[in-house]
């Protein structure tokens, strides 16, 4: 939960006046924006609240509903996320492989920190598979890309081509992981290793705006 607030304050950047970010709330239902503003404070107050009755070791019947309330809640906003995205004036991004590609991040990053702090083979399993996901979704990604704009796209080679190598790399530390299972230290990589890569394809895919980044 630290991590994720710490993503809403980044997020807020996004906004061009911060004074004017309550405006944004007028439209839930409608702007893609909204949702993910309402459904991110909704998942942050959830989560928050059943965090904190995990860690004061208060596992009531209600702790437990909001944990799975909050778990419900973050997959929606994972799917709003992308959304905001969908605009018919960046055909770059205006497609379903933009959604893929961005609810694959939190999976690839997320279950590689879960089996870092603890969940060491489910966080594992999550990760690898949607690494292998990625690649099998890559071919199409790229010819949708370089249809759309193919000297955009040609000119984030080295981005896409470096979050490849580090989520190969990736898979390559999650079978070290599986066969030392005491090795922390591989372990800890692999989850910056495949978050650095997530990170280069997010740069890639900024940079398909107008202007690079």
């Amino acid at each position: 939960m630290c991590l994720f607030g710490l993503g809403v304050i980044v997020g807020t950047f996004h906004v061009g006046q911060p004074l004017r970010a309550l405006n944004m709330l007028l439209r839930v239902g409608h702007s893609p924006m909204s949702n993910e503003i309402v459904l991110s404070a909704a998942f942050a107050a959830l989560g928050g609240l059943g965090a904190l009755g995990l860690l004061l070791n208060r596992a009531t019947p209600l702790c437990n509903a909001l944990v799975w309330l909050a778990a419900i809640v973050g997959v929606v906003f994972l799917y709003a996320v992308p959304q905001i995205y969908q605009l018919p004036t960046v055909a770059t991004w205006r497609s379903s492989y933009t959604t893929a590609m961005m609810i694959l991040t939190p999976l690839i990053g997320g279950g590689a920190l879960a089996a870092l702090f603890g969940v060491r083979r489910l966080g594992l399993l999550v990760s690898v598979l949607a690494i292998l996901v990625s690649f099998c979704l890559r071919p199409g990604y790229m010819a949708t890309l370089m249809s759309a704009d193919s000297a955009l796209t040609a000119a984030q080679h080295s981005w896409f081509t470096a979050q490849a190598i580090l989520l190969a790399a990736g898979v390559v530390g999650v079978v070290v992981c599986a066969r030392l299972k005491s090795s922390a230290a591989v372990l800890a990589m692999t989850a910056v290793v495949v978050i650095a890569a997530e990170l280069a394809g997010r740069i890639a895919f900024y940079n398909l705006w107008t202007l690079p980044m």
